[in-house]
């Protein structure tokens, strides 16, 4: 009889739950550390069954850690600083790979810490700041993964893996007339440069087109995942405003979806977005935005055609599988280095 091959044993934290949904499709023995800054957001995905919680890290029980970390763990008093920095300190016998979520774009945070530093408090020495910062916090790592090809140029650091998704998991139903935006607060943009672009052109959308887009998480709450499905499946355009956030999942899962996407060119969507064929490229430009989503709410036939081009590209390119065996063979490399280790 064939031995059975052992499941691969994975230490790893909750961070974003709908990209770690993916991960946990992968055939390992998963546990995660139970800590109060982050939990599984069971209203984003439903947690998997196979997945064990744990209290501390026990030495000599993984094969390998799956750690998470962006540009704010960069400020050491910030709960989920703290957390990344004692679990790493702890972490002595086995491989570490650590996904970046982050983008080192964070001027209100790093321009200061450069003027500290004796730099002039530019945008770019920001930037500077923040790389080299974050490539010292990441030294002692076995591979840094980032989710987009700008964020791993920006960084210096780390190798893209672009996220995926099964499309059959996502809900293309009859589209009604609306806009939605789906993101979290961090990703409209105040952060980053101190402006909402997605405010601004709601604004203009409603005083000059007498059109509401709804912000999914602010004028909408969706209490669990199949809701949401529905409420973006239905969704006849979906716009993305963000500017700082390394290849946002919610436009893939709204491109799935059939929707008609409008996007910031930021994080590689130039890449697979072709401008009026598979969705829509704009400049933070919220009167340049709000008359294109105009436009294409006036014009369903060309918003339901563009949707299902964009569908197309997604399923394509974003697949779920494909993702996994990036992963698959990322995980055996990083193995097959530290073989030694690991025996």
């Amino acid at each position: 009889m064939k031995k059975q091959k052992r499941k691969l044993k994975v230490f790893s934290l909750p961070w974003h739950t709908g990209h770690q949904y993916e991960l946990l499709k992968l055939d390992f023995d998963w546990h995660y550390l139970i800590q109060h800054t982050r939990k599984w957001g069971s209203s984003s995905r439903p947690q998997p069954d196979h997945l064990k919680w744990v209290p501390y890290y026990e030495p000599g029980k993984y094969d390998f850690a799956l750690l998470h970390i962006d540009q704010q763990c960069l400020l050491p008093r910030l709960g989920k600083s703290i957390v990344y920095r004692e679990i790493r300190s702890q972490i002595k016998d086995i491989p570490v790979i650590v996904i970046n979520h982050g983008t080192p774009t964070y001027p209100e945070i790093f321009m200061q810490k450069a003027e500290e530093e004796g730099m002039a408090p530019t945008e770019d020495n920001a930037m500077i700041y923040g790389r080299e910062e974050m490539k010292k916090v990441l030294s002692d790592v076995d591979q840094v993964v980032v989710n987009s090809h700008q964020a791993a140029k920006e960084w210096d650091l780390g190798k893209a893996i672009i996220h995926g998704m099964d499309v059959d998991e996502w809900k293309d139903l009859p589209k009604e007339v609306k806009i939605v935006t789906s993101i979290s607060p961090a990703g409209m943009g105040e952060v980053y440069y101190g402006r909402n672009f997605y405010r601004e052109t709601r604004d203009i959308l409603s005083k000059e087109y007498g059109i509401n887009a709804m912000w999914v998480g602010e004028q909408s709450f969706a209490p669990s995942w199949e809701h949401y499905k529905g409420y973006i499946g239905r969704a006849l355009i979906y716009f993305n405003p963000t500017i700082g956030s390394p290849m946002p999942r919610a436009r893939t899962e709204a491109m799935l979806s059939g929707c008609c996407v409008v996007t910031t060119k930021f994080h590689d969507a130039d890449k697979f977005i072709e401008h009026g064929k598979n969705g829509f490229l704009v400049d933070v430009n919220p009167v340049q935005a709000a008359k294109l989503l105009a436009e294409l709410v006036s014009d369903y036939k060309r918003a339901i055609k563009v949707g299902q081009e964009g569908k197309k590209t997604a399923i394509k390119l974003f697949s779920g599988e494909r993702f996994r065996q990036e992963w698959r063979d990322l995980i055996e490399s990083v193995l097959n280095k530290n073989e030694r280790k690991i025996r």
